[in-house]
């Protein structure tokens, strides 16, 4: 049954991740032979590479697939356990949306399958038959998570849905230039959420998007091998300190606008769950928000919970996953009570960025 209610707003009912067995410590980057954008090899060794890297990221390590998985079981996993947390089974959905930046990456090909879609491979994992739901995906880099369960929102608000699983699905080390030490940063996950109709003031607040895809078009792309000799075309890529800058700039603004459409302040804002790039990035991010309000002295440190040091940057699985994390008690020091004001707040590959102030 679908609801109308001018007054209709939706929140999370359920929460579910999925993260693989396989962990990689960054001791097993360091004896890979790293060469620059240019083809040049890297002066430093290797080891003192990694471990610069650490400093800056606080990546510690990360977890990969198996090579002989494809994408569809940890997505299937990580949904099926949101679901269980709502109360709700499969054909109570209404539609699903899976955020992504790739498609199915499929074992013993240099390339991924993006059809069929990922939403249709869960909608059928899932064992659902219901032709009337909805099953798509979006590609919107990291933030792709928080602006699927934008889109799930305002289909609620429509009146075209009440109950929205949304997904945000990570498989970045099928893509991974074994010779870029960028590519350290990346791991694998999966986070869900399902998304449902209310009458109450709890849930979404306000949101705003930034879509700039301008001189910043090609800070994260796909691309062949910094190693020439390297075979394979589809790695991923960026512009380290032009990625950096641009997250700084915008993800506060983004942040401010959507506090603002609220009428609220960071003073009112329980915690702050960030897309996890970089470590020194999310205290920089933090600095600017806090000059955004003119308020130097606010103090971050219990409110912005922190994953990357052992999950890495999972992209659009990062604040799903997180917010489950905390939910079920898995993150020592953090937690969410009924009524905390919390920000969403994401930013990646277009250049794209997000916002979104959520009551519990």
């Amino acid at each position: 049954m679908i609801l109308k209610s001018k007054q209709l707003n939706s929140y999370i009912s359920g929460t579910g991740s999925a993260l693989p067995a396989n962990v990689v410590t960054n001791r097993a980057f360091e004896n890979l032979l790293f060469y620059n954008k240019d083809g040049s090899v890297f002066e430093k060794p290797s080891n003192l590479v990694v471990r610069k890297l650490e400093s800056i990221t606080g990546i510690r390590e990360r977890r990969y697939i198996s090579e002989d998985e494809d994408s569809v079981p940890i997505m299937v996993k990580a949904a099926q356990a949101a679901l269980d947390d709502a109360g709700l089974e499969g054909n109570d959905l209404d539609g699903i949306i899976v955020a992504h930046n790739a498609g199915n990456m499929v074992p013993g090909i240099s390339s991924y399958h993006p059809v069929p879609n990922l939403a249709a491979h869960l909608k059928h994992g899932l064992g659902i038959g219901s032709p009337e739901m909805f099953a798509y995906d979006i590609l919107f880099g990291c933030p792709g998570w928080l602006q699927a369960f934008i889109q799930a929102h305002q289909a609620i608000r429509n009146g075209d849905a009440v109950h929205v699983l949304v997904v945000g699905l990570e498989v970045a080390s099928r893509m991974l230039d074994p010779h870029d030490v960028d590519s350290m940063i990346f791991a694998d996950g999966c986070g869900a959420t399902v998304i449902s109709a209310t009458d109450d003031n709890i849930g979404v607040q306000a949101y705003h998007t930034f879509s700039h895809a301008q001189d910043d078009l090609r800070n994260i792309y796909i691309s062949g091998s910094n190693n020439a000799d390297c075979p394979g075309d589809t790695y991923v890529k960026m512009n380290g300190r032009e990625v950096y800058k641009y997250a700084t700039t915008f993800l506060p603004q983004v942040i401010k606008k959507s506090l603002d459409k609220c009428k609220k302040s960071i003073a009112d804002v329980d915690l702050f769950l960030f897309h996890q790039a970089n470590e020194k990035m999310l205290e920089a991010i933090a600095n600017r928000v806090a000059e955004a309000y003119d308020n130097l002295d606010f103090d971050f440190s219990a409110k912005i919970p922190m994953t990357i040091h052992t999950l890495g940057n999972t992209s659009v699985a990062t604040i799903p996953t997180m917010m489950d994390f905390i939910r079920k008690g898995k993150m020592e020091d953090y937690n969410i009570n009924k009524g905390d004001l919390v920000v969403f707040a994401s930013v990646g590959a277009g250049m794209h960025c997000n916002a979104m102030v959520y009551q519990f």
